[in-house]
């Protein structure tokens, strides 16, 4: 194919001769560069997955050791990969290595600013570490990407409850329950707040929600 494109424009274009192989040289060379570049990144991806699979795997069964170095070898192949840097920080945080959880937590949330579970996640390791100022800040992020979300009301209660600010505990554990009201947990916090603040029979009612679901015997 080279040689018969060489002599057509060697006709058309006499006494060009090195002018007409360099150029024929860079059309065939150029396809065959992307062919070739296109390959090695399929294969990269290819690896990407199988390691970040497998991460899935051991974090399944709760072998962090395993599973940070799988995730380790996928953000090394490709550093923008943010669930890989979430399930590493998820790892490190099973592990007990609170700060470098957050760091990985941190790094995904960098790649993908909305990325709801890691702020989640990130804020339980802040809380790990006593940090429950960083911790509530998280908790506001995450609710401010879902709303919706009970969970993220009920961990910030915790966080207030724990700091003892009863009433934005208070507040979180009323929209915890309002939107899920089958956490008994919620309801067990909700009462706590209300027995400090002195409104026995408003926690007696709630205990008493917890009891029914099974929480308290």
């Amino acid at each position: 194919m080279k040689r018969l494109l060489f002599l057509a424009l060697l006709v058309l274009f006499p006494g060009c001769e090195n002018g007409i192989e360099i150029e024929i040289e860079t059309w065939f060379g150029e396809p065959e560069k992307q062919s070739a570049a296109a390959e090695e990144e399929k294969q990269q991806q290819q690896e990407v997955q199988v390691a970040y699979d497998k991460g899935q795997e051991f974090t399944g069964i709760q072998d962090w050791d395993e599973a940070i170095e799988c995730y380790t070898k996928v953000v090394d192949l490709d550093p923008g990969h943010s669930r890989a840097f979430f399930a590493r920080g998820v790892a490190k945080g099973g592990s007990g290595e609170f700060d470098k959880a957050i760091d990985d937590l941190s790094k995904a949330i960098k790649i993908d600013p909305d990325y709801h579970e890691a702020y989640r996640f990130r804020a339980s390791a802040h809380g790990a570490t006593g940090d429950y100022d960083a911790a509530i800040d998280d908790f506001t992020e995450a609710i401010r990407i879902k709303p919706e979300n009970p969970n993220s009301y009920y961990s910030r209660g915790v966080k207030h409850s724990r700091q003892g600010n009863n009433r934005h505990a208070l507040e979180d554990f009323n929209e915890a329950i309002r939107l899920k009201t089958t956490n008994p947990l919620a309801y067990l916090l909700r009462g706590y707040v209300y027995f400090e603040q002195g409104e026995r029979e408003k926690a007696l009612a709630d205990f008493a929600m917890a009891r029914s679901m099974g929480l308290v015997r």
